[in-house]
């Protein structure tokens, strides 16, 4: 498998998608919906995510990762061309979920896939890349929608779908002919018995060495929540008219969690990944802490720069932790469930912000703070959990 192949190609589907998740509650918004069915909309394609991610996550572990990618980004080609015929909000939301479903395969497989093309000490350094691949996309396609929309305006939104729709059906042929992927190794059985007192020890705490790995991505998930539904009103606040700082603030948020993702890789591929993990939640504490205290635009930008670069460590070292430990043939379900908890997170980041943030406007980040250490603690706990079941 070349990885610039598929980096190339998750940056091209990445920029497609930049670009759609900025126009579709323009669009939605032109047909004449209000601002909760415009949330609506958005909460049925993160449902329809949550309910296919373990249905593509399992289906690339029987089907091959190819063919599972492959077909997910045709199937959502067609979801993003049936947006072109819509002349209803309500019409968007069985279209979403639909779309919701199939695009959790560009999610849930890549990862798996680098896990079994590459070995442990290399898998930290690649899933960095076709990170970094992504974000990139994501920026470039919210940068497109402003040059091809509001300053050049040759395209409408409805125009924007149906050439989205066309690059990912080119994307998708990309990958089903030209990517290349580990055969699928022959599985021996053993014979052991499920009932010994090893086998069963093995087995819990592998088990609770996945549900802290788990509860992790749920945390820095909950973080990404935080930053996109809270900080963009704090910032606006603090700085006052005009949305271009704001703006800049959260590209330079993206941009640092761009950046981190392939050194903080290779990090975790020499020194581990749960010191690595670590690190990153203590980058997100401080950073959260000192917003507390911002005042200006520069007491801004830094700490938004740090949790960026937090962010974007654990997005990269903690699936790259659970990669390490699950089974060839499974690695996809184990891609699933990290993507529910993804979903989870990410839900519950702006709610549980949303509630507090009533009680005192830094509330949420002094949350996001009490979370990162815990994050911390229980990394370092699955640490040892999984040094016991190696002796």
């Amino acid at each position: 498998m070349s990885l610039k192949l598929l980096s190339s190609a998750m940056l091209m589907y990445s920029m497609n998608i930049g670009i759609l998740v900025t126009i579709i509650p323009l669009f939605s918004q032109e047909l004449g919906a209000n601002k909760m069915t415009i949330g609506f909309i958005a909460s049925t394609y993160a449902a329809a995510y949550i309910v296919g991610a373990l249905f593509w996550g399992r289906g690339s572990d029987i089907l091959g990762r190819k063919l599972a990618l492959g077909l997910g980004m045709l199937g959502y080609s067609v979801a993003v061309f049936l947006l072109t015929f819509v002349n209803d909000p309500s019409q968007i939301f069985a279209i979403r979920f639909l779309g919701g479903l199939v695009d959790v395969s560009f999610w849930t497989v890549p990862t798996a896939l680098i896990a079994d093309m590459y070995a442990s000490k290399e898998m930290g350094s690649a899933l960095g890349k076709i990170g970094t691949a992504t974000a990139i996309g994501f920026i470039a396609g919210s940068v497109l929608v402003d040059v091809l929309v509001e300053i050049i305006k040759v395209v409408d939104y409805r125009g924007l779908f149906y050439i989205c729709s066309v690059f990912i059906f080119l994307i998708s042929l990309l990958v089903l002919f030209g990517l290349q992927e580990k055969p699928k190794p022959k599985v021996l059985v053993r014979k052991t018995e499920d009932s010994s007192k090893v086998w069963r020890k093995y087995r819990d705490l592998m088990k609770k060495s996945f549900a802290v790995m788990y509860i992790d991505i749920v945390f820095f998930a909950m973080f990404f929540g935080v930053i996109v539904s809270q900080f963009i009103v704090y910032a606006k606040n603090m700085l006052g008219p005009g949305e271009a700082l704001v703006g800049l603030l959260m590209g330079s948020y993206y941009a640092s969690e761009a950046i981190i993702q392939v050194p903080a890789g290779k990090l975790s591929d020499v020194f581990g990944r749960h010191r690595i993990a670590v690190l990153g939640f203590i980058m997100c504490a401080l950073g959260f802490f000192a917003l507390t205290f911002a005042t200006s635009f520069v007491l801004l930008l830094i700490p938004i720069l740090v949790i960026g670069g937090g962010i974007g460590t654990l997005y990269i070292t903690v699936p790259a932790a659970l990669m390490d430990v699950a089974p060839s043939s499974q690695r996809g379900l184990v891609s699933g469930f990290q993507n529910i908890a993804w979903g989870i997170g990410y839900f519950a980041g702006p709610a549980l912000g949303g509630i507090v943030v009533n009680y005192y406007i830094g509330a949420p980040y002094l949350l996001s703070v009490i979370i990162s250490m815990l994050g911390g603690a229980l990394t370092l706990y699955e640490s040892r959990i999984r040094n016991s079941t190696s002796k």
